[in-house]
């Protein structure tokens, strides 16, 4: 405390009008020599950034695009002014399509959907005119490596994959098919793919799946977790998976295979 009184560390100063302060937190940690023994006694005053008030702005950067999100317009309106000031850029108004995601506002909430990526998607995988069907992945499927089924493009199957794991950015339904086909992608074969295009064959028939958020004052969350038991027959490893509810819709899930062989699903 000597020291940072001694450097003239802070200025004491009457608090303007109208201006609330920010609270802060001192840490004190005790420096060790070489010896172990106390070398010296530090602390440090930090600003608890997170307790400045109930306002908030979340923005998101990809490249040169730029997305904000907040609850207070007067916030935001100020936060977009002083971006302009700062840099050149263009307003686009409110989002309605952001890498690859179509977004739907109104005074009901916001809509999440992925249809003319996933028309894109059939077109260049030529499955636009196959017969749609009503689920991602027959039950009982059960795929493997190593099978004696002939092998298919490697390049070709990594791309459908690819584009298939984007598709989950708004579809939790593709999410266990879609771990399930990229654990393949060594060694992929007809066996393989067929089980892939099936999927491009249900999302022609739900191109206009997505994510409802809609206003709600009730904040309900909810977790739903579940795996199956060994039922791969090469290393006999479970899989886990997880979603996140709120207020009735998924705001984050997953499907992932486990990384030890466990004895039971409790």
């Amino acid at each position: 405390m000597t020291a940072i009184e001694k450097n003239h560390t802070w200025e004491l100063v009457d608090l303007p009008a109208a201006v609330i302060p920010i609270a802060v937190k001192w840490l004190f940690k005790t420096k060790l020599n070489e010896l172990g023994k106390v070398d010296k006694y530090k602390a440090g005053l930090v600003v608890k950034g997170y307790a400045n008030g109930k306002e908030w702005i979340i923005t998101s950067l990809y490249v040169d695009d730029l997305i904000y999100a907040g609850n207070d317009p007067v916030m935001c309106e100020s936060y977009k002014r002083s971006m302009q000031l700062e840099f050149e850029r263009t307003d686009l108004g409110k989002m309605k399509f952001f890498l690859g995601v179509e977004v739907s506002q109104n005074s009901e909430g916001i809509s999440l959907c992925q249809s003319q990526y996933a028309n894109e998607v059939l077109r260049r995988f030529e499955m636009w005119e196959a017969n749609d069907v009503k689920n991602p992945i027959l039950p009982g499927t059960n795929l493997m490596k190593l099978t004696s089924g002939k092998d298919v493009n490697n390049t070709k199957y990594m791309s459908l994959i690819g584009s298939l794991m984007y598709l989950t950015v708004t579809r939790p339904d593709l999410m266990y098919v879609v771990s399930l086909l990229s654990r393949l992608m060594g060694k992929p074969n007809e066996e393989h793919m067929a089980v892939a295009k099936r999927v491009l064959r249900y999302i022609k028939g739900t191109l206009n799946h997505g994510l409802c958020y809609k206003k709600d004052k009730s904040q309900k969350l909810r977790v739903f977790t579940d795996s199956n038991y060994a039922p791969d027959l090469e290393d006999r490893r479970s899989t886990s998976g997880y979603v996140c509810l709120f207020n009735g819709t998924a705001i984050c899930w997953s499907s992932r295979k486990q990384e030890v062989v466990t004895l039971s699903t409790t």
